[in-house]
């Protein structure tokens, strides 16, 4: 049974498995909301008694006129939009976004307020999700069981390389689509060497689409959970 709950600052949706078991915590993209991924805990393989955790963002944003999502940190919008429309994409490996530390230390909360030991818990997310993921890793004095990385992309470059060596060794999976029109594949190449070379273990799984999350990525992200919890 789905359960709502307040964990720190963030609202959550918890699919809960046993009390000492491991956890699966998933952020959603910009735009979207806890309801996203939640579908993603009945197709992604994990051990049993696993909990399920799906945040929503803190920021609300406007969609349309009579649409509004959540987020977790500023997107400029203009800037994106004239990247897709000039057939390239936008570079962010130079930018700090308005916000990010908020949502890194609100994530933390959350994460504290959960009361699981962190090497129990693998942390990820898709798009804006996965960039949180990522600055949360890397930020951490722990790492957690696990980075999961859907489609996310490169940010402050500078800071993620001095980071990743105090976290050699974590492991991770990460997906993109050659052909995502957002985010572009070769940004996350990028980061995924910014990974590899801080001493962080993962794969890239690159497939032929575009921003989402297709079977053969939900597959090798179920492979991954229940290997890394295998012995967390």
């Amino acid at each position: 049974m789905v359960q709502r709950r307040r964990l720190g600052d963030l609202d959550v949706l918890e699919v809960p498995g046993a009390p000492d078991g491991p956890v699966v915590v998933l952020l959603h993209g910009f735009g979207a909301s806890w309801q996203d991924l939640l579908p993603l805990h009945r197709a992604i393989r994990a051990p049993a008694g696993t909990t399920w955790i799906f945040p929503n963002g803190p920021r609300e944003v406007q969609l349309g006129p009579f649409a509004t999502g959540r987020a977790w940190f500023s997107i400029d919008m203009d800037a994106l939009n004239r990247a897709m429309m000039a057939g390239t994409h936008r570079d962010m490996s130079g930018i700090t976004p308005d916000g990010l530390s908020e949502a890194r230390d609100k994530v933390f909360g959350m994460l504290a307020a959960l009361g699981r030991p962190l090497e129990q818990v693998v942390l990820g997310g898709f798009s804006q999700g996965a960039m949180v993921t990522t600055e949360v890793a890397l930020a951490s004095p722990l790492s957690p069981a696990g980075l999961v990385l859907m489609s996310g992309t490169l940010l402050h470059e500078t800071v993620w390389r001095q980071a990743a060596p105090a976290h050699a060794g974590l492991r991770f999976v990460q997906s993109h689509g050659r052909q995502d029109p957002l985010l572009g594949v070769a940004e996350a190449r990028r980061l995924h060497g910014v990974l590899t070379e801080g001493g962080l273990v993962g794969a890239l799984h690159e497939f032929d689409g575009q921003h989402e999350i297709p079977p053969p990525v939900v597959d090798a992200v179920g492979d991954f959970v229940c290997d890394v919890l295998a012995t967390a």
